[in-house]
């Protein structure tokens, strides 16, 4: 078994034992991501740092797909960026691990989202700001399948592309899970 594929299989174990713990969230939407995750941030896609989450030159990572939260907490924990035991707090009364992300509570989450179709239009935005002031780093969207189906997401879509941002990728779990 890979290095790769022993992260994603104990990222799907943690994200199953959460979902468990609480009683309540998505576990098709977390575990079909996992390996996208598992990717970005262990496979050295992502340039990122858990000791300095906003740090100058980092790329950004959005979860436009939210109700995926307990996948992008397992990597954000395994990554370093707060301790593996508080994964068990999902959802709890005051955790900074609720049901969607947060990022006024978690170290690592650029944003909070939940509404499906805002986040290409947040990550679209984010790396425009990023080539109109010369900084460097490159933006990650995830999208749900199901949430394609927002205009908002084909307009920033057409946005991107009519401001060529060659700095923003966007990345489908086409999963076929819509609910």
């Amino acid at each position: 078994m890979t290095d790769l594929t022993r992260v994603a299989t104990d990222l799907r174990c943690d994200i199953l034992r959460m979902i468990a713990e609480a009683k309540s969230g998505h576990p098709g939407g977390s575990l079909s991501c996992t390996d996208i995750l598992t990717s970005l941030y262990f496979g050295g896609v992502l340039k990122h740092d858990p000791k300095n989450p906003k740090m100058e030159g980092r790329d950004w990572f959005f979860l436009a797909k939210g109700h995926a939260a307990p996948a992008l907490y397992a990597v954000l924990a395994h990554a370093g960026y707060f301790p593996v035991e508080e994964l068990m707090t999902l959802r709890k009364l005051g955790t900074r691990l609720q049901g969607h992300p947060d990022c006024n509570l978690c170290p690592g989450v650029e944003v909070s989202t939940g509404s499906l179709g805002q986040g290409l239009s947040i990550a679209a935005g984010t790396a425009c700001g990023l080539a109109l002031d010369g900084k460097e780093g490159s933006v990650f969207a995830l999208l749900g399948d199901g949430e394609c189906e927002e205009g908002q997401v084909w307009e920033a879509a057409m946005f991107s592309a009519h401001r060529k941002l060659d700095n923003l990728t966007a990345i489908i779990d086409h999963n076929g899970l819509q609910i």
